[in-house]
């Protein structure tokens, strides 16, 4: 992943980390699925897998919140 993509993954947690319940929870799997390397589009394919299996609702609703954001901070 480039580094621009990266600093645009951890400045949208950033921004929403007021708004989440665990944002410890969600910056491990940020961290997780960075190491992975992948391109953006790859991260938010994983990140909404890993969501998508989550169990817990509130998780579920962290992960939505900055998926949301991401999308709309990604240029079109």
């Amino acid at each position: 992943m480039q580094e621009t993509e990266a600093m645009l993954i951890w400045n949208t947690f950033s921004s929403v980390m007021p708004y989440l319940v665990y944002p410890q929870d969600l910056r491990g799997l940020l961290e997780k699925l960075l190491r992975e390397g992948a391109d953006i589009e790859a991260f938010v394919e994983k990140f909404r897998h890993e969501i998508s299996v989550e169990a817990d609702p509130t998780h579920k609703t962290d992960g939505q919140i900055f998926i949301n954001e991401l999308r709309h901070k990604l240029p079109k």
